[in-house]
């Protein structure tokens, strides 16, 4: 039988885009979860590198009161009250001096730096005298000092391997958030295409069509009930703007 309404081409061109648009959903639903895979592994590792950084404050922080103790040792030591500590000053200004010559890289440029500076002007000294080496209070100081110094190192190189992830994981955002902006075009595209073919078609225009209930009229309408578009639309704005803050952080490898 003829069909002189136009019922069915327009059904057809209904399918023809709400199954484009149903394939086109899902493509962007997948990026979108792989944003969101990629989003905590950034995550992830930005809270790995805050971790890093306070146990390594910590650290440093136990240290220096360490390098204080053995520095009241060397300075109140009975027989030699002044005596270490001047020798440990002047071996300080000779390796400070050292170090800061022309083409000489100093290996932190901190109060951290300096102390560690210190502690091996102590250390020059303690080994001029081996008999402080063996005393108790000097021997657990300096145990200490190396215990300390250790975890300090395993630490900072776990900070530089979550700063280097971290900025792989960064630079990998740009294009997939691209590819999602371009898939999202791509649904609102065949969307357009298609309400604007069938609203040009004879049936679609009809008096027929006008005066059919809703039900009736949804046939050959798009449905967009279970599109998400917006969401996907926020969540995209929302990386942005972390990705974006997270650049603005300092994220630089420490040496160790």
């Amino acid at each position: 039988m003829v069909d002189i309404t136009g019922k069915k081409d327009a059904l057809a061109i209904k399918k023809e885009h709400q199954d484009a648009l149903d394939w086109a959903h899902k493509a962007v639903a997948d990026k979108i979860h792989w944003l969101y895979k990629m989003n905590h592994k950034f995550k992830s590792g930005m809270a790995d590198i805050q971790k890093c950084k306070k146990d390594i404050m910590a650290d440093e922080e136990e240290r220096e009161g360490a390098y204080e103790a053995l520095g009241n040792l060397l300075k109140r030591e009975q027989g030699h009250e002044g005596t270490l500590w001047k020798e440990t000053t002047t071996m300080y200004k000779e390796i400070s001096k050292n170090q800061s010559g022309a083409g000489a890289k100093i290996k932190q440029e901190t109060k951290h730096g300096d102390q560690e500076v210190k502690f091996a002007s102590m250390m020059k000294v303690m080994d001029k005298y081996p008999k402080y080496q063996t005393k108790s209070a000097f021997r657990n100081i300096k145990d200490k000092i190396i215990r300390i110094e250790k975890e300090i190192k395993l630490t900072k190189k776990k900070y530089n391997t979550a700063v280097a992830n971290t900025i792989k994981e960064i630079a990998y955002f740009p294009r997939n958030i691209g590819e999602a902006e371009d898939l999202i075009k791509k649904f609102e595209d065949i969307m357009k295409e298609g309400n604007e073919k069938l609203g040009r078609l004879r049936y679609n225009k009809s008096f027929l069509f006008k005066i059919s209930g809703e039900s009736k009229k949804s046939e050959t309408k798009i449905h967009t009930l279970y599109y998400e578009m917006n969401k996907y639309k926020n969540t995209i704005q929302q990386l942005k703007q972390e990705v974006a803050k997270a650049k603005k952080q300092d994220l630089e490898e420490m040496d160790y």
